[in-house]
């Protein structure tokens, strides 16, 4: 006899959450709801079964307990028999279900993209009440490394992340981008993390991704919704995936609403976090923000990515700069810290999903910090002559109109300067043991900030 293992590891999307598999085929008969080929669910989405066999070829199909809901193929309609020829002593069958012959017209041709599991049909979330899908994105290798263990990233607007019928507002395709960097020899040694995906609650997706109210929009429940994060779901992500569960391993990632509840993470959660990814964050529903920043000295390091773009709502890119700069004042260190805008950027699923890919490398560690002044570190460059009280600053020659911006925190002035590519002198005497932040605007654009005291 010959021992056999199946593994299935995706199915449709619409399948019930209490569906009942079977395996039928030459081995029992094509009996469709065979108790001893029923596969037993592992707890994380996928399911398994082990039986003996004497056979040299294994001819089957997956089905729901009866043939008029057995598997399909990718179009809907009936698959041809499975067939597998079966080693001396044990075989070992990776499996997925395409579509339902009995479910594919309500799925409207919609199927799981490879590396998309889901994770829970309908997770209970007991500090809020409610009940959530939960999404995972495994690694490209995470099949065929059944002992390797990896890095986790909790990603709000699950339904956005990858192409679904559900996705409104278009997709971040992270299972193709996850693919990508799979594909690309010069990060070899990069970690491959399990993105898991949650969804947003609808009518709740504002109170639950702000732990402050709003007069107009409402808000006030993102502590309850951080503590289901931390207290309840990744627990349950690491019983049932075969995660690294520290700190160190963790992030989380989102964009807007869900970039603002990220920050918090960030945070109020560092003991859970180690990075976080914040895009285009709504810093807007709530000044109190900045205040949790400026009372929560950090106690352990975090790497915090900002990202924005130009072409957002008029506060976005000067509201980033100063949670930066507040970031900064607070205690986090520089090396930690990391900010991106981008001249062509909206508040769109596909502008945060083209810079995806970027942010997962650096959170990661895979391309290299700011050295102390953002990402745009190399548009600008200053120095301090302390004999002439001058600032001498030096700008990049594909900067155009480029020019300076000055704040004074300790008198609240502004001063402006209009600025060559090379060896700028302006004279700090007027801002000497001060506070002030030098903004670097080119057009209408600020491209750099960074708070500074001589």
């Amino acid at each position: 006899m010959k021992t056999i293992t199946a593994h299935l590891h995706s199915l449709p999307p619409q399948t019930p959450p209490d569906a009942v598999l079977f395996l039928a085929g030459n081995i029992n008969g094509w009996q469709p709801n065979d108790e001893r080929f029923r596969f037993r669910p592992n707890g994380d989405g996928s399911f398994r079964l082990d039986f003996q066999a004497d056979l040299e070829t294994l001819e089957y199909k997956i089905t729901r307990g009866h043939w008029s809901a057995a598997e399909g193929d990718a179009e809907g309609k009936e698959a041809p028999n499975r067939v597998a020829k079966i080693g001396a002593t044990e075989s070992e069958l990776w499996l997925r279900v395409e579509s339902w012959t009995d479910l594919y017209e309500q799925s409207h041709g919609f199927k799981l993209p490879e590396n998309i599991l889901l994770l829970h049909p309908d997770f209970y979330m007991p500090q809020l009440g409610r009940h959530r899908r939960i999404w995972a994105c495994l690694p490209p290798d995470y099949w065929a490394n059944p002992t390797r263990r990896y890095p986790v990233v909790y990603m709000q607007d699950g339904q956005n992340l990858f192409d679904n019928p559900d996705a409104l507002f278009g997709s971040w395709g992270i299972d193709k981008a996850m693919n990508r960097l799979f594909l690309q020899p010069s990060i070899s040694n990069f970690q491959f993390p399990i993105i898991i995906g949650i969804e947003n609650g609808g009518i709740h997706r504002l109170a639950e991704y702000s732990p402050w109210n709003n007069a107009q929009h409402g808000g006030g429940k993102g502590v309850q919704y951080l503590d289901f994060v931390c207290e309840t779901l990744k627990p349950f992500v690491d019983e049932h995936l075969r995660t690294l569960p520290g700190r160190e391993h963790t992030g989380i990632m989102g964009s807007s609403m869900g970039g603002l509840i990220t920050l918090c993470a960030a945070i109020e959660r560092p003991e859970v976090f180690g990075m976080a990814g914040v895009f285009s964050p709504s810093l807007w529903f709530s000044k109190s923000v900045f205040q949790m920043v400026k009372n929560r000295k950090p106690v352990l390091p975090v790497k915090i990515l900002l990202m924005a773009g130009q072409q957002e709502s008029r506060n976005m890119v000067g509201e980033l700069l100063d949670m930066y700069e507040t970031l900064l004042e607070t205690g986090h260190d520089e090396e930690n810290l990391h900010y991106d805008l981008h001249s062509d950027g909206v508040h769109s699923e596909w502008f945060w999903a083209r810079e995806f890919e970027h942010a997962l490398r650096w959170l990661f560690g895979e391309t290299p910090g700011q050295e102390g002044e953002g990402v745009s570190s190399d548009l600008i460059k200053f120095q301090v002559d302390a004999a002439t009280k001058e600032l001498i600053v030096n700008v990049s020659p594909k900067i155009s109109e480029p020019r300076l911006e000055v704040r004074d925190y300790c008198h609240d002035r502004q001063f402006h300067h209009a600025l060559g590519h090379a060896d700028n002198r302006i004279s700090y005497a007027e801002w000497e043991n001060c506070i002030y932040s030098i903004r670097l605007h080119t057009g209408g654009d600020l491209v750099f900030s960074r708070r500074v005291k001589i």
